[in-house]
């Protein structure tokens, strides 16, 4: 536009030139044009016939641009239809595809794909229209197409593609999806929290553990996943490690993971359970012993009643100390209960079963007792912990435990109770 102004600029002020000249110098002109003739005209006359010649010379170049601008005009016009039609398609396929109708949404969003202002987003719908109706290779060809429309898609695709691979149980592709993708966009938050999903899936345990970090740094999970992704994969890996029976990994293991880690009750637990594996009680119970002397725990305390003990009347004395400060704790009971019984002492161990299950009914505790009490020949009692048992299986809801009264004529059971605190028994 500028230059087209320069340019008439400059014939004018060329003309009025001319014209200035022209008429400074008033002579007359002649003009022979071949054989056809000769013409003679004043000064004002020829200037008259330039000026009729600019303005005709003007008027063509008008008419020129004119019918070009006409047919830009509805080249213009068409496009503007086409697209306009396109953002339609891509509206009403959006609206068959949240309806339902996947079928009609895939061919609306293809129909004048060539004009759509965004034909990514009618790539990636139709893809998910295809997914939806189960035709995977057609699903992956929208996503190739969608991923030409330059490098910012491939992202885009590229999430579009786990998403759905994952929801089509391809769970190995969608790994592969999104290993790519965060190489393509590292620390990809929604890729990293599809990833931490794959790993839980696969129980790639050592992989979702180190992915953790990332996942807190991010705040893409709920923290009851988080714990539940770290118990887990902490669980797994210690699992994993004293399987194939190697305690110096597995004690290195330990030693590498965080102090916030190792603090926490749940993953001394899993450490705890994986020690077990090994054989390695010993250092168990002396982690057990370190752990619940400075923390705590309901979980750890139950455990330590499970464990072998290098000396039970130790440990039965450091429980004791513990029940003076958490004597309503039905897991140091029961706790109490395993130790005695492992130690012999039948009516202390029996004494803290029934407090244990009067204060919490627990499956694992009735059966225990029941056996107990079978062992030492008291089938009523056995029956009745049996029943009791069987009841809270079934409904979830715990009963008062009152054990009747039995005479022991076994001598060699009566000498190993004499020496005990009997509770329920009558030597």
């Amino acid at each position: 536009m500028f230059l087209y102004a320069l340019l008439l600029l400059t014939i004018v002020i060329a003309m009025f030139w001319l014209a200035s000249f022209i008429l400074s110098h008033a002579e007359t002109v002649t003009i022979t044009w071949g054989t056809w003739g000769s013409y003679t005209l004043g000064s004002t006359n020829l200037l008259l016939a330039l000026l009729l010649a600019f303005i005709a010379f003007y008027v063509l170049i008008w008419l020129f641009k004119t019918l070009f601008g006409i047919k830009k005009t509805i080249q213009t016009y068409r496009t503007k239809r086409l697209s306009s039609k396109a953002g339609q398609n891509l509206t009403q396929g959006l609206m068959q595809f949240t309806s339902g109708y996947w079928a009609k949404s895939e061919a609306l969003l293809l129909q004048n794909i060539e004009h759509a202002e965004t034909p990514l987003l009618n790539y990636l719908a139709a893809a998910r229209a295809a997914h939806m109706q189960e035709s995977y290779d057609q699903r992956d060809q929208y996503l190739k197409k969608a991923a030409a429309k330059g490098d910012n898609a491939r992202i885009a695709v590229a999430v579009s593609q786990a998403e759905m691979q994952l929801g089509s149980k391809q769970v190995e592709q969608a790994r592969a999806t999104l290993v790519h993708l965060l190489e393509l966009s590292p620390a990809h938050p929604y890729a990293t929290k599809l990833l931490a999903s794959v790993y839980y899936q696969q129980e790639d345990w050592n992989n979702l553990f180190e992915l953790l970090p990332e996942l807190k740094k991010q705040k893409q999970l709920r923290v009851a996943v988080q714990k539940k992704y770290e118990a887990i994969s902490l669980k797994g890996i210690f699992q994993s490690t004293a399987l194939k029976n190697q305690p110096e990994k597995l004690h290195l293991l330990w030693k590498k993971l965080p102090t916030a880690i190792k603090s926490k009750p749940q993953a001394v637990l899993h450490y705890i359970d994986a020690l077990i594996i090994v054989d390695d009680t010993k250092l168990a119970e002396k982690i057990l012993l370190g752990t619940l002397n400075k923390n705590w725990d309901a979980g750890l305390v139950e455990r330590f009643g499970q464990i072998e003990h290098v000396s039970l009347n130790k440990s039965i004395q450091q429980a004791e100390k513990w029940l003076q400060q958490n004597d309503n704790s039905p897991e140091l009971l029961i706790c109490l209960a395993r130790l005695y019984r492992s130690n012999m002492l039948w009516g202390k161990a029996c004494y803290f079963y029934e407090s244990a299950l009067n204060m919490a009914p627990d499956t694992k505790g009735y059966l225990e007792f029941a056996e107990l009490l079978s062992q030492l020949d008291d089938e009523d009692n056995a029956t009745l912990c049996y029943r009791k048992g069987l009841k809270y299986c079934a409904t979830k809801k715990g009963e008062a435990l009152y054990l009747k009264s039995k005479n022991l004529a076994d001598p060699s059971k009566a000498e190993k109770i004499e020496n005990d605190v009997e509770i329920f028994y009558t030597i």
